[in-house]
């Protein structure tokens, strides 16, 4: 499924900011495409919607039209972070570990 750049450019920003949320922190050349916590590294790859997150030894390539919430979730749990919901606005929401 082909993924329009605006649509795409919505997703990084869900995605950016989630992550921002979650303590993740953007590069200073890149703050909006490339975030790290934790030795974990989450870029975006091109203008059609495809990312990746790595980490010491592994790395998973997100392909376009993957779900923001399923690319936030993969990058919270590489990173021992709290959980995430989606609510039908596509309005992401990181909730802190009552833990």
């Amino acid at each position: 499924m082909a993924m329009h750049p605006e649509d795409a450019e919505n997703d990084w920003l869900l995605i950016t900011e989630a992550l921002e949320t979650a303590g993740w922190v953007g590069d200073a050349d890149m703050p909006l495409e490339i975030l790290r916590k934790d030795g974990a590294v989450w870029g975006v790859l091109n203008e059609t919607g495809e990312s990746g997150l790595s980490g010491q030894g592994w790395s998973v390539e997100f392909p376009s039209g993957t779900p923001a919430v399923v690319i936030v979730a993969a990058c919270l749990a590489a990173t021992g972070s709290p959980v995430i919901t989606a609510e039908a606005n596509r309005h992401l929401s990181v909730v802190p570990d009552p833990a």
